[in-house]
């Protein structure tokens, strides 16, 4: 079963609406890890004092448990806003109330302490989202009330889940972890990697609060302070004090961008959001003037050549254009990131030996299932693998659907398109050429094998007899002695079966172990910001092995 990890997000980092893309991306790289993921929010920078405010001024001291109630609804509106930013992007997410887990909290009002919660709940919500959201800072009283954890409340509160849950903690704040000065004052400050407890009190406030420590100290809890999406970070509880290097100055990777379409333009505003970490150098287009708004853009092909690049991610799909571009960018010593399946699939003979193993350069994780992480987790997974099955083509899924309601082909397509989930010609979506190349990748992770999608037998979904409503694109993999089968044709699916369950634009992925489990999965595998989100995923990877000089296998 995966390991939870509770992610606790404070006003530091969230402080307005613009920063719920940078927990979205941060919680999109744990999950992707292979975590389950539980994420504790606090209200946006300055709500909670202004609601304490306005409570104060209206009745004052009176009605504690009014004021508990209305104050709450801070971290509620916060919850509420990333959850819906994570289901945008793809990723399955649900809000949960604090009364819904039994979260109870003793105390008073406004100053209380959680003592119990039911992770039942949590478990089984588990099982058909990938991560909950939920308002720090409060619980519910015996009386059936809302009850504040008072200042430091929503850090207490992840904490006390996370050792409930028997999972890890990370407190995500606006520093990259605990220092023994104040780096804003003193140029000289360095970051404790590991904190023992005894330091941890007294140099870890104001960044972390008090009653918090001290309630992970009672229970020898270790947990992680840090900036999200960064791997630098304190770990508080360690077995003793020790500091990081003192050269920790992170420079800013040169990027390049081929494409600024549909999922080009929203990998350059992701990249916007991290200028101390990225620099767009140049974004290559055909037309430069439909992109007067977009910094770098040329036409110039022989930018992805320039000595000081370090990342190229391809954006321009098709085969033709981009396998000599990601060929010599690779060549050249450049980290190449694409969502492109088909230059992957055709060209894996010649591009293998970038997309495997320590000297890995070539990064597709977003080619196979946008949002949802099929390859990270296929190749994750310790036990031996005997099937995979798929459903994993959004185009046929939002065509399967409009066709259910009596559209006409030529409608459904024009409506997939509309939406943004269907090329201008849908032929490789629609015939099953599309999930082949996907389904050869997960079979190259899964079983070490490459099986050439031309090797793969396929149906498109002209070929569903009646009622497409019934059918789902389905892609199976399954090794046996005599090698592996694999196929992608339309199947009769049942309505309750977790693949007959997809709509739409979503893709599912179910992986049958040696040992009978099944370990399922689903994210959104088509649109601008699913398959965005898994192209931030690889350039955040990438960053971590350039910066760290570490180097990771498969993905």
């Amino acid at each position: 079963m995966p390991i939870v990890e509770v992610l606790k997000f404070g006003s530091s980092v969230l402080r307005s609406t613009e920063e719920l893309a940078i927990a979205v991306d941060e919680i999109y790289r744990r999950w992707r890890s292979g975590y389950r993921i539980l994420a504790v929010v606090s209200a946006f920078d300055g709500v909670t004092d202004r609601l304490i405010g306005n409570a104060e001024r209206l009745f004052g001291t009176d009605c504690p448990e009014a004021t508990a109630s209305y104050v709450a609804t801070g971290e509620q509106q916060t919850a509420a806003l990333l959850v819906g930013s994570l289901v945008r992007c793809g990723i399955p997410a649900r809000f949960v109330n604090p009364s819904e887990i039994a979260l109870i909290a003793e105390g008073s009002p406004l100053e209380s302490a959680p003592t119990a919660v039911d992770t039942t709940i949590l478990e089984l919500l588990w099982n058909n989202y990938a991560v909950l959201v939920l308002p720090g800072f409060f619980g519910t009283s015996a009386s059936g009330q809302v009850a504040l954890f008072g200042r430091g409340g929503s850090d207490l509160s992840a904490l006390f889940l996370a050792a409930e849950l028997g999972g890890a903690c990370r407190l995500l704040k606006d520093v990259c972890g605990v220092f023994n000065d104040d780096p804003a004052r003193d140029s000289e400050a360095r970051r404790f990697s590991s904190l023992s407890w005894a330091t941890a009190v007294d140099v870890a406030g104001p960044l972390i609060q008090p009653k918090a420590l001290r309630y992970a100290q009672t229970l020898n809890l270790p947990f992680e302070v840090g900036r999200p999406n960064e791997d630098r970070c304190t770990l508080v509880g360690g077995p003793a004090d020790r500091l990081a290097p003192t050269s920790e100055s992170v420079r800013r990777l040169r990027v390049v961008l081929l494409g600024c379409g549909i999922v080009g333009r929203g990998v350059y505003d992701a990249i916007k959001r991290y200028p101390e970490r990225f620099e767009i150098c140049h974004v290559v287009v055909r037309h430069v003037e439909r992109h007067a708004d977009v910094s770098g853009v040329t036409t110039d092909l022989s930018v992805v050549l320039g000595p000081s690049i370090d990342v190229v991610i391809e954006c321009f799909g098709g085969v033709e254009r981009a396998y000599p571009l990601i060929a010599a960018a690779v060549m050249g010593g450049k980290f190449v990131i694409t969502a492109n399946k088909a230059v992957v699939a055709a060209h894996w003979n010649s591009l293998s030996r970038y997309a495997c193993g320590n000297e890995r350069r070539l990064w597709f994780s977003a080619a196979v299932g946008g949002a949802l992480p099929a390859l990270e987790t296929i190749s994750g997974l310790q036990i031996p693998i005997c099937e995979i099955r798929a459903v994993i083509n959004g185009t046929c899924g939002v065509v399967l659907d409009a066709l259910a309601l009596g559209k006409t082909r030529a409608e459904a397509i024009e409506s997939a398109r509309d939406a943004g989930f269907c090329e201008a010609d849908p032929s490789r979506d629609l015939s099953g050429q599309d999930s082949a190349d996907k389904l050869a990748l997960m079979i190259q992770a899964a079983f070490g094998i490459w099986v050439a999608p031309s090797e793969i037998p396929i149906r498109g979904i002209d070929s569903i007899p009646d009622n497409p409503g019934a059918y789902k694109m389905i892609a199976r993999a399954r090794r046996s002695r005599s090698g592996v089968s694999a196929f992608v044709a339309p199947e009769r699916s049942s309505p309750d079966s977790f693949l007959g369950q997809a709509t739409g634009p979503e893709n599912r992925l179910e992986i049958e172990l040696e040992t009978g489990e099944l370990i399922r999965l689903r994210g959104q595998g088509a649109g601008r910001w699913p398959t965005t989100i898994s192209v931030l995923g690889d350039l955040h990877e990438v960053a971590r092995i350039i910066e760290t000089g570490c180097s990771q296998g498969n993905a």
